[in-house]
């Protein structure tokens, strides 16, 4: 399968070459770890309370904290064990103390605590409701609760599946595509269902007969196949959405403003298992990346510990200067090598010993603009990164830092090698 690198606003290219090998390993499922660190909160919103205490037996698939807040979504237990107790660590994303459960695997568990539904005989609340209970989270890396965007019918006239995967180095929603592709569709019907719309756009950025067994079924199911441009920031909703119905999300609005719901592909899979085989959300497909090995495909059930994927893959933590949680673009750095996989996880990515971090000694910004040309979202990075340094809260919300997409490009191009990033997410949480 051909990658094409991706060009950018300014005519900037971002370089995909690393996503070929990837694309052509098949997935290999990881055992679970002998112990499991599961965070409360992993999707955007509140974190949950815990419904299970020290010392507790869990089956696989069962329920280990809810919220009764709108903008949460429970966790379930990766293994079948004992509850050695609940712990306040460093959260890979918020970087913030936030609370884990930790288990113990005793046995092999099966991951069915929930009824097989019918979805031709069940109600698109009842459906809605099998999405929430299993802990669906949008997995193409924002964790957005699955269950919000789908009660969002009233709004919406088009369901948009993001299949563009725009992640340089990341290619497991492509090998999700080749090898479940039957699954993948089952989920898609069963969110248009919810959303009860007729209209369904599969955006990819695949040429015509690379995927010839999901083409086939999206043909037989009258799914509309769109070919994205191949543009790394594309892969965004907001901007995938003016691309596909030429609708700009307004700043401060999100697709379904504009009558669309985005999902991603791995979403739409995890759907499908949660309502067809009545199971909850505890492992996923990821894309592990190292620049001496390459890129493989990895079933990993969430909670795993870093260090036990790298041991499972013949791999030392000695071999690493430092691992990102996710992509070589987007990934945040963990604190550990005990730090666990998340929901949100696509991938995993190492940087050995040569490879330097390349914002470990920025220099003076030179006022070349290239991060203000190459942003997508047309908003200002330089002038937010000053604004941001100064704690200025009212130049923040004038030069519209919460429309920022953290796609990370502007640190990408950056030729004194700031992390603008950090600034640009620092200024959104400053004026939330």
């Amino acid at each position: 399968m051909g990658v094409k690198n991706f060009e950018e606003k300014g005519g900037f290219i971002v370089d995909v070459s690393m996503k070929s090998e990837a694309i052509e390993d098949r997935f290999t499922f990881v055992p679970p770890s002998e112990r499991s660190i599961v965070f409360l909160r992993q999707h955007i919103g509140v974190e949950n309370e815990p419904v299970v205490k020290n010392g507790d037996h869990v089956n696989c698939g069962e329920l280990l904290g809810d919220s009764k807040e709108a903008m949460s979504v429970p966790v379930h237990s990766p293994v079948t064990g004992k509850v050695l107790g609940i712990e306040n660590l460093e959260h890979p994303i918020s970087g913030k103390k936030e609370r884990a459960v930790i288990i113990e695997r005793e046995e092999k568990g099966k991951n069915d605590v929930y009824q097989p539904l019918d979805p031709s005989r069940t109600s698109r609340k009842e459906l809605l409701k099998r999405v929430r209970d299993a802990g669906i989270v949008g997995l193409g890396g924002a964790a957005f609760p699955t269950h919000i965007k789908l009660g969002m019918g009233h709004k919406v006239s088009n369901l948009i599946i993001n299949a563009k995967e725009s992640d340089p180095n990341i290619a497991c929603d492509v090998r999700l595509m080749l090898e479940m592709p039957e699954e993948m569709i089952k989920g898609i019907k069963i969110m248009a269902k919810i959303l009860d719309v007729k209209k369904i756009t599969f955006a990819t950025r695949t040429e015509e007969g690379e995927l010839t067994e999901l083409e086939r079924l999206l043909k037989e199911n009258g799914i509309a196949v769109k070919r994205v441009r191949p543009c790394y920031s594309v892969g965004s909703d907001i901007l995938l959405v003016d691309e596909l119905m030429g609708r700009e999300v307004p700043a401060g609005k999100f697709p379904p403003d504009v009558g669309a719901v985005v999902h991603n592909v791995a979403t739409a899979y995890a759907v499908s298992r949660a309502v067809l085989k009545g199971e909850s959300l505890i492992s996923r497909g990821l894309t592990f990346y190292s620049k001496e090995i390459g890129g493989k495909n990895l079933w990993v059930r969430m909670g795993t510990p870093i260090e036990y994927v790298l041991e499972y893959m013949g791999l030392s933590t000695k071999d690493f200067d430092r691992v990102a949680l996710g992509s070589i673009m987007m990934g945040p750095t963990i604190p550990d090598w005990s730090t666990p996989t998340m929901k949100a996880t696509s991938g995993i990515t190492t940087f050995t010993h040569s490879e330097k971090d390349p914002y470990e000694d920025p220099k003076p910004c030179i006022r070349c603009g290239y991060c203000d040309r190459i942003c997508p979202v047309n908003i200002y990075p330089s002038l937010i990164m000053e604004a941001e340094k100064k704690k200025n809260r009212r130049m923040l919300e004038k030069l519209h830092a919460e429309v920022c997409i953290d796609c990370g490009l502007c640190s990408y191009i950056c030729p004194s090698q700031i992390r603008l990033t950090r600034y640009l997410r620092g200024g959104k949480e400053r004026i939330k």
